[in-house]
């Protein structure tokens, strides 16, 4: 009984702070309608339209605002109370789903009105990313922090996988407009969640001019070399090993069909829960830096044994391993980083991880494209996992910091 005690709080230990307990219960029902939405407007979109274009354009109107907008995000949750901005962003997400619930039953809602109720989720959220994850340390003690990140990364990995299927199952029994009132509903329950949140610690008040503030952040992460490596790993497996617009060619060079697409998309999914678990499982981990090294490694391996195109399986076993070894690289890299950077300058920091996050998926998606319709979609791979493992060995034999197995250490304990 003592030895599964002790591996609970091993796994789920950040879950023992109260403040964290509310913040994971908000991320949850947050997450959750973010997939609602996300899934159910894409099928609105196709319904009235029927239109690829109308689709790529809502896909467009969802990653702009997260693109320009994390600044303004991260410049707000250095200055304001993160809590409360972080309600204000669930209060507008939960009018604005009403709205839209009201204009579908009511026979109104048109393309347009699709395109910018989904500007305004997109900017909500975009707003207070930069906030939740820099709130993360205030909540948990220093040795919780990659557990905290760990538990974090897996309800957003969950609300991924149950996100969708809860929004097919309400569009099937409830109807398109009943399924968005479901999501005002989870909208509403994140708001009050995070109000049981007490910060033992008042936010940073900095005024100024904001631009002159998000380039205070950028200065700070281009202080600390050890960041910007960490943001190059990251790149390098976001750019480089981009794979997901492939995945068409690929099931169709493997004559598996639609079924078998949506098999390969679904992997890489179920693959980071389980990678999230591993972390979990592991603890309060040391040598992160070397995790995540080793991560975007293991993750150009598994991207080049996707194209290698040996089965079907040996695929869909790749596109689980991609997933495994995102989380592995990515869990400790955002714990380091939030280690590192000062409580007033976290957010900024955060914002401009969310801004290259934000950006890289789409540059990768060009070149992968670019480079499959010269060469194949087999040979972009495997070009995109060596060049990937290169940049990660030159970046780990460089930068002997990356092996300090304190790395990443909060300097500033502000958790309870």
């Amino acid at each position: 009984m003592r030895h599964s005690q002790a591996g609970f709080r091993q796994v789920l230990g950040s879950l023992a702070h109260r403040d964290y307990r509310h913040f994971a219960s908000a991320q949850l029902f947050n997450s959750l309608g973010t997939q609602l939405v996300q899934t159910v407007v894409f099928w609105q979109v196709f319904e009235l339209t029927g239109s690829a274009l109308s689709l790529g354009l809502t896909g467009i109107a969802r990653a702009v605002p997260h693109v320009i907008l994390s600044a303004v995000g991260g410049v707000l949750a250095d200055r304001l109370n993160r809590v409360q901005l972080i309600q204000s962003g669930q209060v507008l997400n939960t009018i604005v789903l009403l709205a839209l619930a009201a204009l579908t039953i009511s026979g109104t809602a048109g393309l347009w009105e699709l395109y910018v109720i989904t500007v305004l989720n997109s900017a909500a959220s975009a707003i207070t990313q930069p906030s939740r994850t820099a709130l993360i340390p205030s909540l948990v003690p220093r040795e919780r922090l990659v557990n905290a990140v760990a538990v974090n990364a897996t309800l957003a990995q969950t609300s991924q996988v149950i996100g969708p299927a809860i929004a097919g199952i309400g569009i099937v029994t409830l109807g398109i407009g009943a399924t968005y009132f479901l999501n005002a509903l989870f909208y509403m329950a994140a708001g009050i969640s995070i109000i049981g949140i007490h910060l033992s610690k008042p936010i940073s008040t900095t005024g100024g001019n904001p631009w002159k503030s998000f380039a205070e952040g950028l200065q700070f992460v281009r202080s600390k070399p050890v960041i910007v490596s960490l943001l190059v790993l990251d790149l390098s497996a976001v750019v480089l090993g981009s794979y997901r617009a492939l995945l068409p060619m690929l099931a169709e060079a493997l004559g598996v069909g639609a079924s078998g697409y949506g098999l390969l998309s679904a992997a890489p999914g179920l693959g980071s829960l389980i990678g999230a678990g591993i972390i979990l499982a592991l603890g309060d981990m040391r040598y992160k830096g070397l995790y995540t090294v080793f991560g975007v490694l293991a993750y150009s391996a598994a991207l080049a044994l996707l194209g290698l195109l040996l089965s079907f399986y040996v695929a869909l076993l790749a596109a689980m391993l991609l997933g495994i070894t995102n989380s592995i690289q990515v869990i400790p890299r955002n714990s380091v980083i939030l280690g590192i950077a000062p409580d007033a300058l976290r957010g900024r920091v955060e914002a401009f991880r969310t801004m290259l996050s934000g950006g890289g998926p789409p540059l990768g998606y060009a070149l992968s494209g670019g480079v499959a319709a010269i060469f194949g979609a087999q040979l972009a791979l495997l070009i995109g996992a060596i060049s990937c493992a290169v940049v990660v060995v030159g970046i780990g034999a460089s930068h002997r910091k990356l092996r300090d197995p304190n790395l990443g250490a909060l300097e500033e304990p502000i958790g309870t």
